[in-house]
């Protein structure tokens, strides 16, 4: 229901909606009674509700809405001035054109700041140096060695590397990352004692384009954003390497069947079935046997066996025990000693031996 209140006032009136700004008024002198509703009247500016003060509350005498002139024109952001029985109305007059070309002036300002900011940066780049050694390598220098690193290790091992080379804070850090929903089986194929050396020849070739300065760096899962191993080359060559996680002879049994799969170049082939690891009562010394089948797929390779080269010997020692000795070490050097042999199931014989001083005997008496 609405308010009723008589008062006694004198009334500035301003019709709602309109705002008259540098005019003159006419308006006559004097007193009126007058009779003024209140009904929660709500001024709506531009779509958002403007709250005036108490004493500014807008009402209705004979049908006609009466609002505060100094809260309109604030809100407005109009000035309102009492002089000489005159109410003066100012405004900024600042047109939308204005501000047009006020931002317009700005954004040049912008611009032109942006321009000085990169003219400043490259100017810095150039005065930290354009060498290749210590501090003063340049952005250039390491953006070639990058190429390089890709077109060399790109995809050794079968892997899609992700190689990046950046740097930071007086030293280069490299970063080598695969991808497990591609590469995953490929990269667990490699051997912690591959995969060392596969970053240390990466190392080595940056210390080689980039002397006198440190190379940290990291393999990383980039997949599920996983670290799996830290290493750092120092100015003088030193080299250290960690993996992440901890690997068991069981892990490192599953990843030397999954490298050595055959033995492929003793004039034939025959497979390797598996490759199982076992260490004496003392712990002090490493045992592995390679499973392998003479008579595959219906093929019978005894004698072929019995009668190997000196060459073909030679082969198994290097290219076979030597380097799995080499991986085995690479993971685990706590033994004195390590050792092998290997086991043919077709004929139920140990047909051959490698003592862990490197020699090797050859069973040629297979039946």
């Amino acid at each position: 229901m609405k308010k009723a209140k008589h008062l006694k006032l004198v009334c500035l009136t301003l019709a709602v909606g309109t705002l008259l700004l540098g005019t003159t008024l006419n308006a006559s002198t004097g007193t009126k009674n007058l009779k003024a509703y209140y009904n929660n009247i709500k001024i709506v500016y531009n779509g958002t509700t403007k709250t005036l003060s108490s004493d500014m509350e807008p009402f209705i005498v004979n049908d006609r809405t009466y609002v505060p002139l100094r809260g309109i024109a604030e809100i407005l952001g109009a000035g309102v001035d009492f002089s000489n029985n005159t109410v003066i109305l100012t405004s900024s007059n600042v047109t939308s054109t204005d501000l047009a070309a006020q931002i317009a002036d700005k954004n040049l300002q912008i611009v032109s700041l942006q321009q000085q900011l990169a003219a400043a940066q490259k100017e810095l780049e150039n005065y930290k140096g354009s060498g290749t050694s210590g501090t003063n390598i340049g952005t250039s220098a390491v953006s070639a060695t990058l190429d390089k690193l890709r077109n060399t290790y790109d995809e050794d091992y079968d892997v899609d590397w992700e190689i990046d080379l950046r740097l930071v804070s007086g030293r280069l850090e490299l970063t080598v990352g695969y991808n497990e929903r591609y590469d995953e089986k490929a990269y667990n194929r490699i051997t912690e004692g591959k995969l060392k050396q596969f970053i240390k020849d990466m190392c080595y070739d940056i210390a080689q384009a980039h002397s006198d300065i440190e190379i940290r760096g990291t393999i990383e899962e980039t997949n599920k954003d996983i670290e799996r191993a830290s290493f750092r080359y120092t100015k003088s060559g030193s080299y250290t390497f960690e993996l992440t996680s901890y690997v068991d002879l069981d892990d490192l049994e599953d990843k030397l069947e999954r490298a050595y799969t055959a033995i492929n170049y003793i004039g034939f082939n025959i497979p390797i079935t598996s490759i199982e690891l076992s260490e004496n009562s003392r712990g002090d010394t490493l045992t592995f046997k390679i499973t392998t089948n003479l008579k595959p797929n219906g093929n019978d390779f005894v004698n072929s066996w019995n009668n190997l080269s000196g060459d073909s010997k030679t082969y198994l020692k290097d290219r076979l025990f030597k380097e799995i000795v080499k991986d085995i070490e690479y993971d685990f050097d706590k033994y004195d000693a390590i050792e092998g042999y290997i086991y043919d199931s077709a004929t139920s014989t140990k047909i051959c031996d490698y003592t862990s001083n490197g020699t090797i005997y050859l069973n040629t008496n297979v039946r």
